[in-house]
């Protein structure tokens, strides 16, 4: 969905005799720029060169990254992005950023059928690459966000592996424009080095759930729900589809991180109040909200709703948003009713929680 530039160095100013006027000062073979030809590249350089395919993408589509003006244009839109995105993080930060893009580079040839040849790209090959850019460059615009406090940055796993010639002819051969099982990962890194942003990071790095045997392509993003000194809350979208298959699925998971132990969200973070007592409030609000959605004409009306499982999903951390306002439940699609109809939500405002919260919860659940 590289290469370093190299620094210059010029010639030494004057020669011979000036050098021999200058014999005394140490810069008399220093560079006429000032700069340090080994200083250490900086977090904008290093996205700066993996965002730059010339020279390092070879064959037809480095030919048509670098020499397509419509293609061209695109690249240097997704470059400056990275870049101006880069200068607000570490070399660290950087190196993870120039990765995710040089992986999407590979993955986006594998992808859209490109041979690894000087075979001239079908219009059908360059028409993928294009619309593969242009996503690409508004991607690119939110590879780094600030907010909360924190410095976050996008976090990519990007892989393709080309299927077979007798798969993708029994999927209608190139015209299908299936060529290849992708896999795209994204998920958040917090920029710094304490031990709570450390155990953040870890809790947050996602991976692929299946193998390159089982034909499945993954997609899977992620939107900051909350984020403040005391919490980040993270919610996870994922779609798997097999080769062959009808439908794709979705899933959703939640991370909730409380930063002062840098450790997931816990029932008892969120509420003081006795379990039972807790659990049959949010139970009742929860069947009385889904009831109404289920009125909906959009929701094809009403379904018998499982207690076991709507129990099993609803009075679990791991399908609780943290926002600013309220609790969002994230009911999964086919835990009730159809898988078509997707995943349900609810959202209970804080303020109808109150008497059950923890009046030491983190912000924003504890109202200041």
């Amino acid at each position: 969905m590289t290469i370093g530039v190299p620094l210059t160095r010029s010639g030494a100013r004057g020669a011979g005799l000036a050098c021999a006027m200058m014999l005394a000062l140490a810069a008399c073979g220093a560079k006429d720029d000032g700069k340090d030809a080994d200083a250490a590249p900086t977090a904008q350089s290093i996205v700066e060169a993996a965002a730059d395919p010339c020279g390092s993408v070879t064959g037809a589509y480095g030919q048509a990254l670098c020499g397509d003006p419509d293609l061209t244009s695109l690249v240097g839109q997704v470059k400056a992005n990275l870049v101006e995105a880069a200068s607000a993080i570490s070399t660290q930060g950087a190196q993870q950023l120039a990765q995710g893009q040089t992986q999407w580079v590979e993955s986006t040839r594998v992808g859209c059928g490109i041979a690894d040849t000087k075979v001239p790209l079908t219009a059908l090959q360059e028409q993928c690459v294009k619309d593969a850019l242009t996503a690409r460059a508004q991607v690119a615009t939110q590879a780094v966000q600030k907010t909360g406090g924190f410095v976050f940055q996008t976090v990519e796993i990007n892989r393709a592996q080309a299927l077979p010639e007798s798969v993708t002819a029994e999927m209608g051969g190139p015209e299908s424009g299936l060529f290849a099982v992708t896999k795209e990962i994204r998920f958040p890194r917090i920029e710094g080095d304490s031990p709570q942003i450390r155990r953040f990071n870890e809790l947050m790095t996602q991976r692929p759930q299946y193998g390159a045997q089982e034909q499945t392509n993954e997609v899977l993003q992620y939107h900051i729900a909350y984020a403040g000194p005391e919490l980040v809350s993270v919610r996870f979208r994922g779609t798997d589809m097999s080769v062959g298959a009808a439908h794709p699925n979705d899933s959703d998971k939640v991370v909730t991180v409380v930063m002062a132990t840098g450790e997931p969200l816990k029932e008892t973070d969120v509420f003081s109040a006795p379990t039972a007592t807790w659990r049959a409030d949010l139970l009742r609000r929860v069947r009385r909200n889904l009831v109404a959605q289920m009125r909906e004409p959009s929701r094809g009306g009403a379904f018998e709703i499982p207690e076991a499982e709507l129990a099993d999903t609803a009075l679990k951390v791991k399908n609780w948003v943290i926002t600013e306002d309220a609790l969002l439940i994230v009911i999964p699609s086919d835990t009730i009713g159809p898988r078509v109809l997707g995943a349900f939500e609810v959202k209970i405002p804080w303020t109808d929680l109150a008497r059950l919260l923890n009046p030491n919860a983190p912000a924003p659940i504890r109202r200041t």
